[in-house]
């Protein structure tokens, strides 16, 4: 594989919930996932949850006060978020957001925008961040 995200992993989807605490119970009661983390989201200021399914799967949550349908954002596990965010700015992708660091994940981060319009999240894990799998 060759461009911009060669080596990426797919991570996490984020997805937005009006009732991130119904949502959380039933994804742990009824489908078996476990909460990796809470945290809050730096641009809202609201309730973010982190949470794997058995196989380590991971899923985002966003609390918002009214969901919009949509898919929020794609996030892919990259070696150097700079470097990544650099190159798909080069490759035609809008900035969301500069590289950044989430505190809680012990991870550095930046959103993009795709022309087709779809958000994407990179992120790069310090060693003993609570999203990473096995952890």
């Amino acid at each position: 594989m060759s461009g911009p995200l060669a080596g990426a992993v797919l991570d996490h989807v984020g997805t937005e919930e009006d009732d991130v605490d119904a949502r959380v119970a039933f994804l742990v009661d009824v489908l078996g996932f476990r909460v990796l983390r809470w945290g809050t989201h730096v641009v809202t200021g609201q309730r973010i949850v982190m949470l794997a399914d058995p196989a380590g799967t991971k899923l985002e949550l966003m609390e918002v006060a009214e969901r919009t349908g949509e898919l929020d954002h794609v996030g892919y596990r990259v070696a150097d978020v700079d470097a990544a965010h650099a190159a798909l700015l080069a490759a035609g992708c809008t900035q969301v957001r500069a590289p950044f660091e989430i505190a809680a994940a012990h991870a550095r981060s930046s959103l993009v925008r795709e022309a087709a319009g779809h958000q994407l999240q990179l992120i790069t894990y310090a060693p003993g961040s609570p999203d990473l799998p096995g952890t």
